[in-house]
């Protein structure tokens, strides 16, 4: 590893013209909403110089700082409540070039995802049934769900990995996207998690979908990040350049009933940061909203009040972080990924965080993408002894702890 002591070099200076012009991007502009075609829009919110990409394997320092860096502006329609980023380019590859997002590595998380399995496997007697996932992964939900049922499955996913999740007798996996032109799958459940805010045209996504069901009639299960809890919580952490859409229970329900679909369940899990719902197709547009639905007036408030108080939140960030510099403290970040680029785009530039912790032995050893610090594994530091680790997701923050004393370090630890 190359050593820096503790200073980066500016990005600029790194990026040399040809390299420039190879990543040279067109900026996409939605003039109309991507879920409901209107064009009443409203610009609330807006971050700078955000990486391009959080989530994929970057194997040096220079290569990690040579992603390209675009702006996010958080639009509301007004029309149907959605909320997306209206600077998303769509002709950028985020997907085929080590996408790294396995969640299976935490205990908590597995605990999770089982209990949600098997309730949705007893809800709709999912048990020797046929799966269809569209963005499996590294396939862990679709091998889970056809273990826990005894269900067979296919799974779709430009990232996926043969080597991390063979196929076999009854899961089997394409590397490859979603479209019309996919081959018509028959399936008695479709289950796309964590995939629907990585698509621009959501309108379009759902109705080809739906295309797909006119000689069945599958039960649908399609997980989103909250963007409501996004809103409440002032999560700055939580936006970055891989997701273009931002869902809330009203946007998400009203995308899947224009597009012909009963909804069937919505609900919070998982300390409500993600967003479940279970449908079915309909043979006429449905018209009754959930209970967790939420007002059109309620959201107005939520992003007033978002765009309000995020400028102070992250003055907050910057004069605590500042005051752990010039008191020499060592902070760490635990938790890679997007929502480490996310926190890491507001406050790089104070030269403070030069390590993040991931326990995904997949991510040791790269370079977070567009900032150039390494990955590093939990034992890493018994050595650097930290005094501060900032968990990038709260949720975790019991874990991490047992985690850190069982290596006799007792640092501060706060949960986002």
């Amino acid at each position: 590893m190359k050593a820096y002591n503790g200073v980066r070099p500016p990005r600029l200076l790194l990026k040399a013209a040809s390299m420039e012009a190879t990543f040279k991007m067109k900026q996409t502009d939605h003039s109309v909403c991507p879920c409901c075609q209107h064009d009443n829009l409203e610009a609330f919110f807006t971050i700078e110089d955000a990486p391009i990409q959080s989530v994929i394997t970057v194997d040096s320092y220079d290569a990690a700082l040579a992603i390209p860096r675009q702006t996010i502006e958080l639009n509301l329609c007004h029309a149907c409540g959605f909320i997306f980023n209206r600077t998303f380019n769509r002709d950028w590859d985020y997907y085929t070039q080590g996408y790294e997002d396995q969640q299976s590595f935490s205990p908590m998380f597995r605990d999770f995802i089982h209990t949600v399995t098997n309730r949705f496997i007893n809800r709709y007697s999912m048990r020797q049934k046929r799966i269809f996932e569209i963005g499996c992964g590294k396939g862990d939900f679709l091998q889970l769900i056809c273990q826990l049922g005894g269900n067979s499955g296919v799974g779709l996913d430009p990232a996926w990995d043969a080597s991390r999740a063979p196929t076999s007798a009854h899961v089997n996996f394409r590397k490859d996207f979603f479209g019309p032109e996919t081959p018509q799958i028959d399936s008695d459940c479709i289950v796309c998690r964590h995939t629907l805010e990585h698509i621009p045209n959501a309108q379009q996504f759902v109705r080809t979908i739906r295309d797909t069901c006119r000689t069945q009639q599958p039960i649908l299960l399609f997980e989103v990040p909250n963007m409501l809890r996004i809103l409440q919580t002032h999560s700055f952490w939580d936006i970055f350049n891989e997701h273009c859409n931002y869902f809330t229970p009203a946007s998400l329900a009203g995308l899947f009933r224009r597009n012909y679909f009963d909804v069937l369940d919505l609900h919070l899990e998982y300390n409500q940061q993600y967003l479940l719902i279970e449908g079915r197709p309909s043979d006429k547009r449905p018209t009754s909203k959930h209970p967790l639905e939420e007002s059109f007036s309620e959201l107005k408030l939520l992003v007033a009040r978002f765009t309000s108080v995020m400028n102070k939140q992250l003055e907050s960030w910057r004069t605590r972080l500042c005051a752990y510099k010039d008191s020499g403290r060592r902070v760490v970040l635990w938790g890679g990924g997007s929502k480490a680029v996310g926190f890491l785009t507001q406050f790089d530039s104070i030269g403070l965080i030069e390590h993040v912790v991931d326990i995904n032995p997949y991510l040791a050893g790269n370079f977070i993408p567009g900032f150039g610090i390494q990955y590093q594994q939990p034992d890493f530091l018994k050595a650097y002894q930290p005094d501060v680790v900032i968990a990038m997701n709260g949720i975790y923050t019991k874990e991490i702890r047992s985690m850190l004393s069982t290596r006799k370090l007792y640092p501060e630890i706060i949960g986002l």
